[in-house]
């Protein structure tokens, strides 16, 4: 999908990074903060920004102990308003993309793969 100059350029700006995480508490459907976007990796391709987010968890979430989390999602642009919007629900890309978006986080030095 070809994509303007000007909506290319608002995907790579779009981000997540110290923004809030949340989800339902699986006893009570109550929004609770999973925990806060610390960075993030993307990847451009077909009019979507694709990403991983490194998420710093709150306190008494993580069931294994784990200090992190990872998320992944997409970030569209409305074509209604041409606002970005993002989209956290199932994202597809190739292996060979999905290769280059775990290479960019290894890069940053995440303890991923």
């Amino acid at each position: 999908m070809k994509v303007a100059w000007d909506e290319q350029q608002k995907l790579e700006n779009a981000t997540r990074v110290g923004k809030e995480v949340m989800a339902n508490a699986r006893d009570s459907w109550t929004p609770v903060v999973w925990g806060v976007v610390e960075d993030e990796v993307s990847l451009v391709v077909d009019g979507a920004k694709h990403v991983i987010q490194r998420v710093r968890l709150a306190k008494g979430v993580s069931w294994d102990g784990s200090e992190y989390g990872y998320k992944t999602g997409a970030f569209l642009i409305d074509p209604r308003t041409g606002a970005v919007k993002w989209a956290q629900y199932s994202q597809v890309l190739s292996e060979s993309e999905y290769t280059q978006l775990l290479a960019r986080a290894r890069a940053k030095g995440w303890p991923i793969c």
